[in-house]
């Protein structure tokens, strides 16, 4: 169970018991340090757990006492759950996010919390789906028009696709929106990953819940546009012009959250994406290449 350590009021993060072992031996925690976990009913200096006893550090110090103990999360969501406490919290996160340093971040917790974002999204995508029906015919003009001829089997294809059923379509967007968070929170690992790779110790549950937080955030700040209809221009001009705000917006709250600087953040997103097609694009299409130069040898 992940262990929340904090010294003189102010929150370290939260470590696995083997992560805070090695810490005491190599100095980077004291036993005095105050830590905590779910179920205690207050912090405790490590000294005085007994896993944590015999690792060759000093005994806590006298002055290690309850009133040293941070303050209470003040994020709204972690003070209680309800839709109030949901839109407090992605005001705080839009407005505030330095607020965001405070809290918790149980998995669990945040899960729940991109949930409710996804629920509160989805009419709107409904109403999209069912108002402007399928897309495909839009896409396949737009492609016809840019008169670029590798595009133009694509667009034929798209064009004259026989339209999904809405029936069809509406069950695509709820599977695809039940399934969100989970994928989220898989994005979140990798991103963990990465701050690992560049020496950042954020526990990988407080990296998943802080990105959980502000993706549920941006999906209900985003889901009105769903009302705007299709137009396949309109959506990449909207996607261009609201790029840089929900990049602010998502990495101010992520770094708060996680004791990150945004720019960090939003660095280490673009190594760990930048990974991923190397991986998910080049790798294949290099063996792809060399498998066809040997056909072609023999």
């Amino acid at each position: 169970m992940q262990i929340h350590v904090a010294r003189n009021s102010a929150q370290l993060g939260i470590f696995a018991p083997e992560e805070i072992t090695a810490g005491l031996q190599s100095g980077r925690f004291l036993a005095s340090d105050l830590a905590w976990r779910e179920g205690m009913p207050s912090w405790t200096p490590l000294g005085d757990w007994s896993e944590f006893r015999g690792v060759g550090v000093p005994p806590p110090s006298p002055g290690a006492t309850m009133a040293d103990a941070p303050a209470a999360s003040t994020v709204p969501w972690e003070q209680g759950k309800s839709l109030d406490s949901f839109f407090a919290t992605i005001k705080m996160a839009i407005a505030n996010p330095s607020s965001l340093s405070t809290g918790r971040y149980a998995f669990g917790d945040w899960l729940a919390f991109c949930y409710v974002g996804v629920l509160i999204s989805l009419p709107f995508q409904l109403i999209n789906v069912i108002a402007f029906g399928d897309k495909n015919a839009q896409v396949g003009e737009f492609l016809r028009s840019l008169n670029i001829p590798e595009l133009s089997k694509a667009s034929e294809r798209l064009t004259h696709a026989a339209p999904t059923p809405v029936w069809a379509t509406l069950i695509g967007a709820v599977i695809g929106l039940a399934m969100a968070p989970l994928l989220y929170a898989f994005a979140a690992l990798l991103h963990w990953i990465g701050q690992r790779i560049f020496r950042y110790q954020v526990s990988v549950g407080r990296t998943v819940a802080a990105s959980l937080l502000v993706t549920a955030t941006l999906a209900v700040l985003m889901a009105p546009l769903q009302l705007l209809g299709f137009s396949f221009p309109v959506q990449m001009a909207l996607s261009a012009l609201l790029l840089i705000p929900v990049c602010v917006v998502y990495y101010r709250a992520l770094g708060a959250a996680t004791g990150i600087s945004p720019w960090t953040q939003f660095g280490i997103s673009c190594f760990v994406w930048f990974v991923l097609c190397c991986c998910c694009c080049v790798a294949p299409a290099s063996l792809i290449g060399m498998s066809a130069a040997k056909a072609f040898a023999h």
